[in-house]
């Protein structure tokens, strides 16, 4: 296998690290080459906050769900979309930024593919990774401990450090779903074909569960429990708060 397809084939998130540092300088080179993802119209709506501190580490580690890596971890970092440079740019020739939707979901979408490429960069240097959604449980809060800026808007946070088992941890990466259920091709297939291939997965993804000590578990039943009720519902007030407009 090429050796990209094959270092992508082999993410897992790590949630365990050793205890020794990471290099300053391999995170910067990591953090330039992943720069070079797209970005539309080469706005480069993104910023990320490294977060050294271990106060503010243990506390951004309750604020997070109780998850101790984020403590741990080595590296962490917020990943943030960030509206506040193109505003003062805006600013500095005499002129406005009108927001909208569109432009938040531009920002959103820059800092996903700079965080993809980050983590692949990362992990090409023996790194392991975990994206940190829990970051957004409480984001008044995380907003405060962190005295972000007006227009800086965190979406989620990033460990990253030498795996503390070389195996990495559980049965292997987790299982995603067949080919045949994400690419098409001229159009969409119809509702059973999903339901096949949703059926398929669910198979796959009980052995997996399985191996990691909760039987019975599937794909669908995660996901239908996770959708069964509003999740962070003080988003678009804080998101707003910031400056975003989700109109």
């Amino acid at each position: 296998m090429d050796p990209v397809l094959e270092q992508m084939s082999a993410h897992r998130s790590v949630r365990r690290y050793r205890s020794e540092p990471v290099d300053d300088g391999l995170v910067e080179r990591a953090v330039s080459a992943a720069q070079r993802a797209a970005t539309s119209h080469a706005i480069q709506a993104y910023s990320l906050l490294r977060v050294r501190d271990p106060a503010r580490r243990g506390r951004l580690a309750e604020l997070c769900g109780d998850q101790p890596q984020v403590a741990e971890a080595p590296v962490f970092l917020v990943v943030c979309t960030d509206q506040r440079r193109h505003r003062l740019a805006a600013m500095a020739r005499g002129a406005a930024r009108v927001d909208n939707l569109e432009s938040f979901l531009l920002g959103v979408v820059d800092a996903a593919l700079l965080a993809q490429n980050l983590v692949l960069a990362l992990e090409s240097q023996g790194l392991g990774t975990c994206y940190i959604g829990g970051l957004r449980n409480r984001l008044p809060e995380v907003d405060l401990l962190l005295e972000l800026p007006h227009g800086v808007l965190p979406l989620f946070g990033l460990c990253a450090g030498w795996p503390a088992d070389a195996k990495g941890d559980g049965p292997g990466p987790p299982p995603r779903m067949p080919l045949a259920a994400v690419l098409y091709d001229e159009r969409f297939p119809d509702d059973d074909h999903v339901l096949e291939m949703v059926a398929a997965h669910d198979r796959e993804s009980e052995r997996w569960y399985a191996a990691r000590g909760r039987p019975g578990r599937t794909w669908s039943e995660s996901v239908t429990r996770l959708f069964a009720r509003p999740a962070r519902a003080h988003l678009r007030a804080y998101y707003e708060s910031k400056g975003a407009a989700l109109d």
